[in-house]
């Protein structure tokens, strides 16, 4: 659903949770975390208060990949519902994190419990002496590794870890991408935005406009097999940008860049108007050269 590295603003979280309606007004979406079911949606400011006032010592480490984060003042700890069924595994915890007051927040992705420290000592939002828990949390990129189990077929699985690095790969080969030909990264003022453009619905992953001018294309990428549910999700982006940046006369179409299809996907894209499925191939050969003697 959310994509490590990629930015969202808590109401673009809310729509894909809840994709016609949104995110529920007020309440716990406007506080450190809110539970969506059996995720745990954390909202961390590092190094920033937050908008009521409390300011944890929360960190990030990008090499280690392991978060310092607290709960709520004098409402959490390992023996309060939401984090006893964290720590017992029931609920899955998604980390976005930002470090200024601006409303976007980077995905960090589902974290793993290492350690907890019940009663840690820090402050309310009006700053009084509070207790909470404190916990060191890895972020588990089990997902997005390539297992070793996987033989010498490399046609079975997808060479690219993180979809990231599919978006890197067709960005920096645009030209020759397929879409080069026809398309150019959208751009603003002269500066290249069509990277993560924020819809209102959420980040899609590259925008581009045709040379002419007259067609906006939305590119989801996929790094492995895609679910039908990519779908709703190109769709609601296509409706955005045809609200909020096509002008009139101007086409918006979209597409799906995956490495296997879904019938089901294909079935939900056949349903849509000016959407295709591109299925993306890389394949690796090895070549035996005599030693020369």
């Amino acid at each position: 659903m959310f994509k490590i590295g990629s930015k969202y603003t808590r109401k673009d979280i809310g729509y894909l949770y809840f994709p016609n309606k949104g995110r529920p007004k007020g309440g716990d979406w406007d506080t450190g975390y809110v539970r969506v079911e059996n995720d745990l949606v954390v909202f961390m400011n590092i190094g920033v208060p937050g908008a009521t006032g409390h300011d944890f010592p929360n960190e990030y480490n990008p090499e280690t990949k392991i978060i310092t984060w607290f709960g709520k003042p004098n409402r959490s700890s390992s023996k309060t519902p939401t984090f006893k069924k964290l720590l017992s595994g029931e609920y899955t915890p998604h980390f976005f994190a930002r470090w200024d007051n601006k409303p976007l927040f980077q995905y960090l992705g589902v974290g793993k419990i290492q350690r907890f420290e019940d009663g840690y000592p820090c402050r309310g939002g009006k700053g009084e002496p509070a207790k909470c828990i404190k916990l060191i949390v890895s972020i588990d990129d089990i997902e997005h590794i390539v297992s070793e189990d996987i033989g010498t077929n490399f046609d079975d699985y997808s060479p690219f870890s993180l979809e990231k690095q599919l978006e890197d790969f067709i960005v920096n080969n645009w030209d020759i991408s397929g879409f080069g030909e026809n398309y150019d990264i959208y751009k603003e003022n002269g500066e290249i935005v069509g990277r993560q453009y924020q819809t209102g619905r959420g980040p899609c992953d590259i925008l581009a406009i045709s040379k002419d001018k007259k067609e906006f294309l939305i590119i989801e990428l996929k790094k492995g097999r895609a679910s039908d549910r990519v779908a709703g999700q190109l769709g609601r982006y296509m409706t955005a940008i045809r609200q909020s940046l096509a002008k009139e006369g101007q086409i918006v179409k979209g597409c799906v860049v995956a490495n296997e299809n879904d019938e089901n996907l294909q079935y939900s894209l056949n349903a849509m108007h000016n959407t295709e499925f591109y299925k993306y191939e890389i394949k690796f050969n090895l070549e035996k050269i005599n030693s020369l003697d």
